[in-house]
Parts: C-alpha cells; sequence; structure tokens
C-alpha cells in the first residue's frame, strides 16, 4: 500500500476550496501552473533531501530517494506528487509541509481529508 501527497501552488489550493468541488482536481484546467523559478525551487530542494532524478522529460521530472524503497516524487507544470509505502509516509509528509513553508506552496494529503493549513 503507498501514500500520496500533493504539493500544489497556493492559488490551486485558494480555487479548489472556493469550488467547493469533488472533482476540481480532474480538471487540469483549475490547476495554476507553476513557475520555472517555482519548479526550479522545488527540484533544488528536493534533491538536497537525498532524491535523485531518475528522468527528465518535456511534462515533468521523476525523482526517487534511494534510502527509502519505493519513496518517488514526480514534478510536473502543475503539482508535485510525493509517493511512499505507508511505512514512510511521515518522510513524505514532513517534506511536503517543509517545502510549503514559504507560502507560495500548498501541501494537499488526500488520506488526511485535504489541505495542511498553516497557521
Amino acid at each position: 500500500m503507498s501514500y500520496n501527497i500533493q504539493v500544489y501552488t497556493a492559488q490551486t489550493m485558494l480555487a479548489e476550496m472556493e469550488a467547493e468541488s469533488e472533482v476540481f482536481f480532474d480538471n487540469d484546467k483549475n490547476l495554476i501552473p507553476f513557475t520555472e523559478k517555482q519548479i526550479q525551487s522545488l527540484k533544488e530542494r528536493i534533491l538536497k533531501h537525498n532524491y535523485e532524478i531518475t528522468k527528465e522529460y518535456k511534462r515533468g521530472i521523476s525523482l526517487k530517494n534511494p534510502l527509502f524503497e519505493g519513496m518517488k516524487a514526480i514534478i510536473t507544470s502543475t503539482g508535485l506528487f510525493l509517493r511512499a509505502s505507508y511505512d514512510d509516509a511521515f518522510e513524505i509528509g514532513m517534506l511536503a509541509s517543509e517545502l510549503c513553508d514559504s507560502g507560495e506552496f500548498a501541501k494537499y494529503d488526500p488520506q488526511a481529508d485535504g489541505w495542511e493549513i498553516l497557521e
């Protein structure tokens, strides 16, 4: 069993909260894209957490963490998608929270009923 967490722009979080739609994430047009600077920042910060790039392609960047079997990340133009085994869920949860410390990104945890709101 795996655990999944996503990181989006803060604007995407606001749009989803306003939409109150069960299918918000099903339409890519609802997702506010990252800037190139934001993608680069996410990439650099993830690499500092022992992730390694496995593939860079037109639609995104795939990474894995060799210290944790099955821990992977994909950065696309609209989201960062983290996956780990259920036993390592804490690790990706902490990473996602840390990446959102500036307020320009927001953590979405579908297993925990949605957005992490930092106060």
